[in-house]
Order: C-alpha cells, then sequence, then structure tokens
C-alpha cells in the first residue's frame, strides 16, 4: 500500500498531501513558482489559498516574483466555485451553522468549514486548530461582509456546513 507523499506549508505550517500545495523551486539562486512539481531542485510548498499567498508576498526569506505569485492566484481562484451563490440559496436549510460560537456548539456535525479571508489572526489560529482537532476541511474564501451578506448579518468569520454530502460536494 504507497501512502501519499505530504508536504508542510512553509506559510501557515500546516502538513497536506503533497497535491493540494503549490511548489516553489529554488533555481539559480532564484525562487520560482514550479506549477508541474517537476523542476529538479530544492522545493519549498505552500497551500493553495488566497491567505497563504497572500503571506507569501510578504515573506523575507522566499522572495517570488509578481507573475509567478499573479499565477498562483488565479490557480486558485479557477479551482474554487462560486461558495457565496450556493450559500445563498442553502441559507434557510439546516445544513448551515455560522459564527464562531455556533460553530463551536455544532462542531460534531460540521464537516466543511468556509473562514472569511479577513478574519483576525487570532481567530484564524482558533479555527484551524479547531478544524485540525476535529479533522473538517476547511477553506479560506470571501470576505465576513460577503459572508455576513448570506444571513442578511453585517459581518459573518465562519461557516460551518453540517451536510456530509454538501461538503463533499463543496470539496471536490
Amino acid at each position: 500500500m504507497s501512502k501519499t507523499p505530504t508536504r508542510t506549508c512553509l506559510v501557515c505550517r500546516e502538513q497536506k498531501d503533497k497535491s493540494e500545495l503549490f511548489r516553489i523551486a529554488e533555481v539559480d539562486g532564484e525562487n520560482v513558482f514550479d506549477p508541474t512539481q517537476t523542476v529538479q531542485a530544492r522545493g519549498t510548498y505552500v497551500c493553495k489559498t488566497h491567505e497563504c499567498i497572500k503571506r507569501l508576498a510578504k515573506n523575507k526569506k522566499v522572495k517570488l516574483s509578481n507573475e509567478d505569485l499573479y499565477k498562483m492566484a488565479i490557480t486558485v481562484k479557477k479551482a474554487q466555485r462560486d461558495y457565496l451563490s450556493l450559500l445563498k440559496t442553502m441559507k434557510r436549510s439546516e445544513f448551515l451553522s455560522f459564527g464562531i460560537n455556533m460553530v463551536n456548539d455544532d462542531v460534531k456535525k460540521i464537516h466543511f468549514l468556509i473562514i472569511a479571508e479577513d478574519i483576525s489572526e487570532k481567530n484564524d489560529k482558533r479555527i484551524m486548530r479547531l478544524a485540525r482537532e476535529h479533522d473538517i476541511k476547511y477553506i479560506h474564501y470571501g470576505s465576513k461582509v460577503q459572508l455576513g451578506g448570506i444571513f442578511d448579518k453585517p459581518e459573518v468569520n465562519l461557516i460551518g456546513i453540517k451536510s456530509k454530502k454538501v461538503a463533499r460536494g463543496m470539496t471536490e
């Protein structure tokens, strides 16, 4: 039985399957985006999320060209579905929990988390720790105002999906 290779994200330090990460290769002292993950050079890895790409842009040790950062961001954008319109159609269903407290209360029933991209770092770490402890997949998507708009609230930090079927559809 072969084991899928895992790597650690340079930015958030989370371990994931290699296929869930972007590879950055160091070629002749320059860091370059390696979309095919085949360049023969030492590599580092970054999550395929806007949050990690944004934080990578500010990283002092690994400098990437703006063009490479843009390619990574476009790849993430193409991969993401239009979660907002999907969530709007589900807002009155029993499949959603929103807000940190409600998600905390329902954590045993949650199968997927959507975390606002502009959430505070403290809350983000808290939520990601909760997701790891309960083995819940998650993405950073939209702003707090966009997520709040789904439920007619000014802001929502977090949405939890309680249906296994819906969660599977959103992650595949």
